[in-house]
């Protein structure tokens, strides 16, 4: 008996789910009212805190006196690349319409039967555990680094040091001797719910591209199965000749919503690109000052889990790049030798329409494939190396 297929909207649980912790419905999913309150009331919240910590982050960096080693030189590095990132994400999952209108036609291309579904092989395309592992420990490890501070102040007033009041970000300070206490309940608050709208709208804006990633992909693959599998014949021309219009209109298609997926992604890929490489340089160098830390140990597994993010954006910008190449070799491998001319000439439309990769693109300038992955690391390794030494 065949497992259940994977419905379009089961995909597009996890990437809603995502988005959703910081109070923002991308597709508009009808609410009771006092749930659609409270998400509203949530996401004011995720967003003023966020504003108000950028507010002083500014302020600090402005001021300039209390930025007085290399520690915070490189804390602050770290914190404002990584806010120009998730910023920048998160403006792009405001383009709500574009993003609803991308998920309508895919929703109308997606296989409405089951056999169709087993033909498409959507099982195989599912979100597999690995992927929701990495989406779960990427926020455990971010919220690590909120709660860590609170972590360590607990474990020193239990080894009767008293409680130390830290916190996780350098903007505010509190003493203990002249704040009450709610003014560190407050402090702590503010920074939970920053962390929550960056770090949230870093993985969710990825996980939405990802999800429209495997949808183009899952297509790709249905006309490479289509034109490997099917056998035409002189005495069904018109059949055969029917066949091939609907992939190349297919085709057509699929590199349209290619095009889409890089209007809204591309300009916040490009950033976040170069934002990733700066946040992983200045994480590595702030672990290595720190030493053998719960907050170092934190940033390890958030170092680990933003690489294998990116490795993956770049994965399956490799995985559109091959299999829409891949289209040109199916129709060389598949059997139309006993095929009309006619039949043939449509074929030849396919080929010619291959030469020409669909890709994942930032803006149209930089095709994001493993190869970007190999060069982005090799880079990063090196400046980490030079910073590294420079501050010894």
């Amino acid at each position: 008996m065949e497992p259940v297929q994977y419905s379009y909207e089961d995909f597009a649980r996890l990437p809603s789910f995502v988005v959703g912790l910081m109070g923002y419905d991308m597709l508009g999913v009808p609410k009771t009212r006092s749930r659609r309150i409270l998400m509203r009331l949530y996401r004011f919240l995720c967003l003023a805190s966020h504003s108000v910590c950028v507010g002083f982050m500014i302020f600090r960096m402005v001021e300039a006196n209390t930025i007085d080693n290399v520690s915070l030189i490189m804390r602050y590095a770290t914190l404002v690349t990584y806010i120009i990132n998730s910023d920048t994400k998160y403006a792009t999952a405001l383009q709500r319409r574009a993003i609803q209108s991308l998920n309508s036609k895919l929703a109308d291309l997606y296989p409405k039967t089951t056999l169709d579904r087993l033909y498409h092989q959507v099982n195989d395309h599912y979100w597999s555990k690995s992927f929701v592992y990495l989406v779960t420990v990427y926020i455990g490890s971010s919220s690590m680094v909120v709660v860590g501070p609170f972590i360590t102040s607990l474990i020193s007033y239990f080894t009767n040091r008293g409680f130390t009041y830290m916190h996780c970000y350098p903007y505010f300070e509190f003493d203990p001797q002249k704040h009450s206490v709610w003014i560190y309940v407050g402090i702590y608050g503010l920074e939970w719910l920053h962390s929550t709208q960056m770090v949230i709208s870093n993985i969710g804006a990825d996980t939405w591209l990802l999800y429209f990633q495997v949808q183009i992909i899952i297509h790709f693959r249905g006309i490479i199965h289509a034109l490997e599998d099917y056998q035409p014949s002189v005495d069904h021309d018109e059949k055969d000749r029917k066949f091939l219009a609907r992939i190349v209109d297919k085709q057509v298609v699929l590199v349209k919503l290619q095009n889409e997926l890089n209007e809204i992604f591309g300009g916040s890929l490009l950033l976040s690109l170069l934002t990733t490489a700066s946040v992983l340089c200045t994480v590595a160098v702030y672990t290595l000052i720190q030493g053998a830390t719960l907050e170092g140990f934190t940033y390890v597994f958030f170092i680990g889990t933003s690489v294998a993010q990116v490795y993956l954006v770049c994965y399956y910008g490799q995985q559109v790049l091959d299999l829409s190449a891949q289209v040109a070799h199916a129709v060389y491998n598949h059997d139309f030798h006993n095929a009309s001319i006619a039949y043939k000439k449509y074929l030849l439309i396919i080929i010619i329409r291959a030469q020409q990769p669909v890709e994942l693109n930032a803006m149209g300038y930089l095709p994001i494939s493993l190869d970007t992955f190999k060069q982005l690391m090799s880079v990063t390794y090196r400046v980490i190396t030079m910073l590294r030494q420079m501050i010894q």
